[in-house]
């Protein structure tokens, strides 16, 4: 999956592997430390740290990948969403009682959960509204 000339991974491919990522470690991390409190202070605002880096990340290979047309940029779409779903797939495991999560926990699973929704609204607006108007104003092209 070499993009042109060796670059390595295209944005949408880095993209796909990001959120993919993040929702399989925020998981993790609920299931196998649950009740999790840390104990500096300083750990408190990590989350909200991790939520900005993520989204400007995103972001960023968002707006790389804007006025491209390939089958990868369709999956990152669909797979922009597998935040909000981790997010909500826990919330709802933790209101059955099946994950016992502290405040802290609670904290970390809104930043995912509303980074999630700021991400795959961003992503199909891109996708949607800029890749239209860019694709109308190609010599050749009618909308």
């Amino acid at each position: 999956m070499a993009g042109p000339a060796g670059r390595g991974l295209s944005a949408e491919t880095s993209s796909i592997l990001l959120a993919l990522g993040a929702s399989a470690a925020a998981f993790l991390w609920f299931y196998f430390l649950p009740n999790y409190s840390p104990e500096q202070n300083w750990v408190r605002g990590l989350p909200g740290w991790l939520a900005l880096g993520y989204i400007t990340l995103q972001l960023w290979m968002l707006l790389d990948s804007a006025l491209r047309i390939r089958p990868t940029s369709v999956i990152d779409a669909v797979l922009a969403i597998a935040p909000v779903v981790t997010g909500i797939v826990c919330a709802v495991l933790w209101m059955v009682g099946f994950l016992h999560l502290s405040l802290f926990q609670l904290n970390a699973l809104a930043m995912l959960t509303v980074t999630g929704v700021v991400e795959f609204v961003s992503t199909l607006w891109v996708r949607n509204v800029v890749l239209q108007r860019g694709v109308s104003v190609l010599p050749g092209t009618t909308v």
